[in-house]
């Protein structure tokens, strides 16, 4: 039997936490975030996680004034929304001025500046947060307790916590580990540029080529070694199917593209073995939702109703408390959206309420889907865009199928533009969803209240919602979408999706070996989410993660193995198996510290660097204009060495050269 799981604050006690001096904080944290964060994801098409960039400002200003750990908690619950929402609205709305541009000025939006434009991305901005907030409350109890997924972001941004309240010999950790992926950052690419952050070649063989990389990022070597060996082999498999044997098929059977062998590796991924990836991740989802259904419907119908399961039974903990989701809100939000698209469409009377039920639908499902996910790899590698892009097909053939039998009349353009304000919709919830399900794993190891943690939530999605459009549409008026200046890279994907779509050319035949594959892998009864994730990914993010749970893997023998040959002498066996377990979590401790370390110095040094580039331009302290791979593959591999090395040095001083070997060889027995 499992013990109960204690917080750090312990539900009686009711330390000060929704106060005006944390919420403060916290707005400034999510206009600062979402800003950085919309220049960086339109610029290289990613966006850098907010939750240890905005734990720190939060712990240095509040800190002065004498705030709390759920003080401290509070402001960067609330902060994390603007990176959560920029993400959302640069995946979508720059796509209309892509599709604008495909179509020779024909179609969609020229720009954003003109007030309709920006009350129209500050609404659907708005829409989408709340319910990625209002649609979370009732699975919080499902995924973070019930299934206890691991959510490697939210777990580190407590440990961290923590170890700055106690101030023990935890912080000599992060702050080591901290100055590492901070370093690593900045000497790469988009800062010193002295190597590059991909790591990548193609092996050929003949027709065959077989490709072979990895991102050297600390921060996903950090997040591999938080969700452990498991959950990270089986994304790894993931990468292998799509990138090893898929990718390879696909050239050897239709040719490879021209030019570069990298790049064609990347057009196939992009033209072909992506799509697989998204109908994995579409069907693993609702197979995730139809198997998890009567917990799920269950705890619905609690939230909505706001009873307790026995009415006879005490209140509820502090620990336990959620905002009650009236179906009036939910009620009222779909009307705003059904009045929404009834403007946008021009009040075609048919296409605006299936929009809206679409929507409705399509948000619930990925936002359940983007908790789950993020709970297994973490917000930041998230796939957000995979939900999105699922949303798009969808959207599109539905109302393509409308207007083919003549109950809508939006026709090609109109129902481009449609489309895409449908999936803005969701893309932000799902952005707002997998961050608030951090968040709320955060809350439940310090102990903080979730009705708190989710009224943060609302102002920050507030706060974003009316300030990331105005900044976005600032930067696309002075640099351009799709420009060398501002390339934005997702919303080109998007655009071109929903164009491609719209003028029959559809990639439907891989999108099926997705769903064909994810149903072998159910029959299987093999974790479908972790392995279609896997496929979808770059090969270069899941690579460092795999490595991270090996590290892990080999800390955990190595430590199994000590225990059992040299300190357990003479004791019965449940002893010898309670000691071991008892130091390999100690162990892992140690080097969860180190790893939320890394995550915390990459993606702060990433916020840093984001300004960098917002001020003085990109490459302004580059060392080379085309640096090599190599020193940056050195310094991945020393630092795995010196991540095992820190986590078992104490044991490791205990030993003579002969009992080391001794239990290095004994690791890779059964």
């Amino acid at each position: 039997m499992s013990k109960p799981f204690v917080p750090y604050i312990p539900p009686e006690s009711d330390v000060p936490e929704f106060t005006f001096k944390a919420i403060l904080v916290g707005i400034i944290i999510t206009i600062v975030m979402g800003a950085a964060n919309a220049y960086l994801g339109l610029f290289v098409g990613m966006t850098v996680s907010a939750t240890i960039p905005s734990l720190v400002f939060a712990l240095v200003i509040l800190k002065a004034f004498k705030g709390t750990i759920l003080e401290i908690n509070m402001s960067k619950n609330i902060g994390v929304a603007g990176e959560a929402l920029a993400a959302g609205i640069i995946f979508t709305f720059p796509a209309l001025i892509v599709i604008n541009s495909i179509t020779g000025g024909s179609a969609g939006w020229d720009e954003m500046m003109s007030m309709e434009r920006l009350l129209i991305m500050v609404a659907i901005a708005l829409i989408g947060g709340l319910f990625g907030i209002l649609f979370t409350i009732p699975l919080r109890k499902v995924f973070i307790q019930d299934l206890d997924l691991p959510y490697p972001e939210g777990v580190a941004a407590a440990e961290v916590l923590k170890v700055m309240e106690k101030r023990g010999r935890g912080m000599n950790y992060i702050i080591i580990a901290a100055g590492i992926g901070a370093f690593m950052k900045f000497a790469a690419e988009s800062g010193l540029s002295l190597w590059k952050e991909r790591v990548e070649t193609v092996f050929p063989r003949g027709r065959i080529r077989f490709f072979g990389g990895v991102n050297v990022s600390p921060a996903l070597l950090g997040v591999g070694y938080i969700i452990g060996f498991k959950i990270s082999l089986i994304v790894f498999a993931g990468g292998i199917l799509g990138w090893v044997i898929a990718i390879p098929l696909v050239g050897l059977i239709k040719g490879w593209p021209a030019g570069d062998p990298i790049g064609a590796i990347y057009t196939i991924w992009f033209d072909e073995t992506k799509w697989i990836g998204i109908g994995a991740v579409l069907t693993g989802g609702m197979f995730t939702l139809w198997k998890l259904r009567k917990t799920l419907l269950q705890s619905i119908k609690q939230t909505l109703s706001g009873k307790k399961k026995d009415e006879s039974a005490p209140a509820p903990l502090r620990t336990e408390r959620d905002f009650r989701v009236s179906m009036v809100y939910l009620v009222i939000i779909g009307l705003g959206v059904l009045g929404l698209y009834l403007y946008v469409t021009g009040f075609e009377p048919v296409a605006s309420p299936v929009l809206t039920i679409i929507m409705v639908i399509a948000t619930f499902v990925f936002t359940a889907v983007a908790g789950y996910l993020a709970g297994i790899v973490g917000s930041s590698n998230n796939p957000i865009s995979s939900v999105t892009i699922t949303t798009l097909v969808i959207t599109a053939l539905l109302l393509m199928g409308l207007d083919a039998i003549g109950f809508a009349h939006l026709g090609i353009s109109l129902g481009m533009t449609a489309t895409i304000l449908v999936a803005a919709v969701v893309c932000c919830s799902a952005a707002i969803a997998g961050d608030s399900m951090q968040e709320l794993k955060t809350a439940q190891i310090l102990g903080a209240t979730p009705i708190r943690i989710q009224w943060g939530r609302f102002i920050g999605v507030i706060v974003g919602a009316v300030s990331i459009p105005i900044i976005v549409a600032l930067l696309a008026k002075a640099y351009g979408i799709g420009t060398p200046s501002l390339p934005s890279p997702q919303a080109v994907i998007m655009g071109s999706t929903v164009h491609a779509i719209f003028n029959g050319d559809f990639n439907i035949i891989m999108l099926a070996i997705g769903v064909v594959l994810a149903v072998v892998l159910i029959i299987m009864k093999l974790p479908v989410m972790a392995v279609a994730i896997g496929i979808y990914l770059p090969f270069t993010l899941t690579t460092p993660i795999f490595l991270g749970g090996v590290i892990g893997l080999l800390t955990e023998r190595f430590i199994a193995r000590k225990v059992r040959l040299f300190d357990t002498k003479g004791l019965p066996e449940k002893d010898v198996e309670a000691r071991i377990n008892s130091t390999k979590e100690e162990v892992y401790n140690k080097g969860l510290l180190f790893a939320a370390g890394l995550v915390a110095g990459e993606a702060i040094m990433g916020v840093v660097v984001a300004v960098i580039i917002i001020v003085g331009g990109p490459g302004v302290f580059a060392f080379f204009s085309d640096p090599s791979m190599i020193p940056g593959l050195l310094a991945f591999i020393y630092l795995m060495g010196l991540i095992l090395y820190l986590v078992i040095r104490d044991h490791l001083g205990e030993l003579s050269g002969g009992q080391t070997m001794a239990v290095i060889k004994g690791m890779f027995r059964k």
